[in-house]
């Protein structure tokens, strides 16, 4: 099953979701919070001070009464008393009844437990005063008909008592005037409490909220980095740089386009490769081709004029023996002319060679014994011109499956190359170290014969272009023998390659020729697909 990623744009959308819904619940709190305290100090503002002034104001007019009526009977002149006894009882009820409809109104405005507590308390203050008032009346009416008949004992007993319920009116409306103004310095320390405590917890909300988009906007550059990184890399693979590169597991879709990206750097890498492979082969082809054209022209047109130039020379020089000691000088100009025709020749079957390799017959050989045949063949070889063979031969190798003439060929032709560079480089003590030993590549068993030499080794520009038709670094060589010897390993599924040498070897260059291990049928894995090649 795959692995699901995480989408970039639900990273981002939400990041910012929970940032929008964080600020949003910092602000409804806050709101809220606000109207809370708004609606408090509207109840106090509008109820509970309006309230307090009216009953304070009643209050003042009741005290008023109390005193005028203590001082009622021992006037001269009751007149202006009892004026003022009338305005007041004909006014203080209606102003009472106001402020019991005010403290019904309020009701519905009270949404606090402790608020409704006080008005409904108040209420009920209120209808007992105004019950008791109500009953006042009657006695306030006894009082002045007391007063009128001159009855002044009596008159003060009715006064002294209605003064009594009077002071009781003052005392109930102080009380509810005390509760009122608990209430509204509660309500405003409640108010201030809140407006801190709202400040206090909204600065911890704005902080948390701006972490939150601090995280959020790392979280979202995190997630969009990789998009800078996949530019450059684009900009990169525009100029040519096609190597691999590796991309961290992908965890979303910028993830996946990169590694998708590496896909297909890696395929176009691929198949520039093979295109130079082919375009590579398709030369070599050409090359072939080309020799084939120019050794069967050489074979019409330059063989035979050698072969009857070298038989005129060798008779010519039969005649110049026959004449002594006068024709030295001669003789030595024909053996220097019959040095080139060999040459001629040589070349001649080198071209051949390479555009007439036929296909190997692969069979299967113990490539240390077929090493060994090569090396005591080309011995004497090596020795006249002064070079140190050194072998080893590692009897423990996987079999290979090989046409023991071309391999030999192949084996002669690295041979000769190495002791040619090094007489080209004026070696003073030249050596030739041959090794064959098992060796695995691509994980493919196999086997290698490795040819090192105490030459000046490989330059870059000869590394480049070492086994290409005709290229060569001697002033007299073909340019055939390493391309020749590339084919041969080609063809029987191997390959061949060149490196440089370690000190222990002489330090110059060194070829690794490699051949599969033939399979306990005697196949050999690849060998069919490098003939057809």
């Amino acid at each position: 099953m795959a692995r699901r990623t995480r989408s970039v744009r639900t990273q981002v959308v939400a990041g910012f979701a929970t940032l929008i819904i964080a600020f949003g619940a910092v602000a409804g709190w806050s709101l809220q919070r606000q109207q809370r305290t708004v609606r408090s100090l509207r109840l106090a503002n509008e109820v509970y001070l309006q309230l307090t002034a009216k009953l304070g104001d009643e209050r003042g007019n009741q005290v008023q009464l109390v005193t005028v009526l203590d001082r009622l009977i021992d006037e001269s002149n009751r007149v202006g008393s009892q004026t003022f006894i009338s305005v007041t009882r004909r006014y203080r009820r209606g102003r009472l009844a106001d402020a019991q409809a005010g403290v019904q109104r309020s009701l519905r405005l009270a949404l606090d437990p402790d608020d409704r507590r006080l008005l409904e308390d108040t209420a009920r203050s209120l209808m007992v005063i105004d019950r008791l008032w109500a009953e006042d009346e009657r006695l306030f009416d006894a009082l002045l008909r007391t007063l009128s008949s001159a009855d002044l004992a009596r008159a003060r007993d009715e006064r002294d008592e209605l003064q009594t319920r009077e002071v009781q009116g003052n005392d109930s409306l102080l009380r509810v005037i005390r509760a009122l103004q608990t209430r509204v310095k509660a309500l405003s320390d409640d108010a201030e409490r809140q407006q801190n405590e709202t400040l206090r917890l909204t600065l911890i909300a704005t902080a948390v909220a701006c972490l939150l988009g601090v995280l959020t906007t790392l979280r979202a550059r995190r997630a969009l980095d990789p998009l800078a990184r996949l530019r450059d890399r684009a900009q990169a693979v525009a100029r040519g740089e096609l190597g691999t590169v590796q991309v961290p597991p992908a965890e979303d879709e910028i993830g996946e386009l990169a590694q998708e990206f590496e896909r297909m750097v890696g395929a176009v890498g691929a198949r520039d490769v093979a295109l130079r492979e082919a375009n590579e082969k398709r030369l070599q082809a050409e090359r072939l081709a080309a020799v084939g054209r120019m050794a069967a022209h050489v074979t019409h047109e330059v063989r035979n004029p050698l072969s009857s130039m070298a038989l005129n020379a060798e008779m010519l020089g039969d005649e110049l023996d026959a004449m002594g000691e006068p024709g030295a000088e001669s003789r030595r100009l024909v053996r220097s002319i019959q040095r080139e025709i060999d040459r001629l020749t040589r070349l001649t079957e080198e071209y051949l060679r390479v555009a007439r390799l036929p296909t190997p017959r692969l069979q299967r050989e113990h490539l240390p014994g077929l090493v060994d045949e090569t090396l005591l063949f080309v011995a004497q070889e090596m020795s006249v011109a002064g070079v140190a063979l050194t072998k080893a031969l590692d009897e423990v190798v996987p079999p290979v499956r090989a046409d023991e003439s071309q391999l030999r060929q192949a084996l002669l032709n690295l041979l000769r190359n190495a002791r040619e560079a090094m007489e080209l480089a004026g070696v003073a003590a030249p050596r030739v170290v041959v090794r064959v030993t098992a060796r695995a590549q691509d994980g493919v068993a196999g086997a290698a014969v490795c040819v090192s030499d105490s030459g000046p080794g490989l330059s870059d520009e000869a590394q480049a272009h070492l086994f290409e038709l005709f290229f060569t670094t001697k002033a007299r060589g073909s340019g055939l023998g390493l391309s020749l010897s590339r084919e041969i390993a080609i063809a029987h599924g191997g390959t061949l390659h060149a490196e440089r040498a370690s000190a222990d070897e002489g330090g110059g260059a060194r070829f690794v020729l490699w051949l599969p291990a033939a399979g306990d049928d005697g196949s050999v894995e690849g060998a069919d697909d490098a003939q057809g090649r």
